[in-house]
């Protein structure tokens, strides 16, 4: 992952976490890959303004991060674990994208990308 691309969204889920939005956004199933993030992160750059501003100027830390990771490996490729992690639990949640249409001749169902059981899934009705 480019360095830049990689600091942007660990900056963003840290200051998502931070400010209590990120389990929200993202759900139970990422409490402990941000948990790791957040750890991570103060590991590296607890004693830094860095953090401390990360809310209210996310661009310092963004910086610090893109450093660290290009003379850091174990840094940066632990880092990019989590972040891709958190990217696959954010792309897998199911799109709330359901639909139904009456008709005089019957209903439509479309309930896309359900991985569980839904009756009348994508069937038409006819009278």
């Amino acid at each position: 992952m480019i360095l830049e691309t990689l600091a942007g969204k660990a900056v963003g889920y840290f200051v998502d976490n931070v400010t209590g939005g990120a389990l929200e956004k993202l759900g139970a199933d990422a409490k402990d890959y941000l948990q790791r993030l957040v750890g991570l992160i103060y590991t590296y750059f607890s004693s830094g303004q860095e953090v401390q501003q990360a809310t209210s100027n996310p661009n310092p830390l963004k910086e610090a991060i893109i450093q660290k990771a290009s003379t850091n490996v174990d840094f940066r490729e632990d880092l990019e674990k989590l972040v891709k992690k958190l990217e696959e639990i954010e792309n897998s949640q199911l799109s709330v994208n359901f639909s139904q249409s009456s008709t005089g001749e019957g209903a439509n169902i479309k309930a896309d990308k359900n991985t569980g059981n839904v009756a009348g899934r994508d069937q038409n009705f006819r009278n």
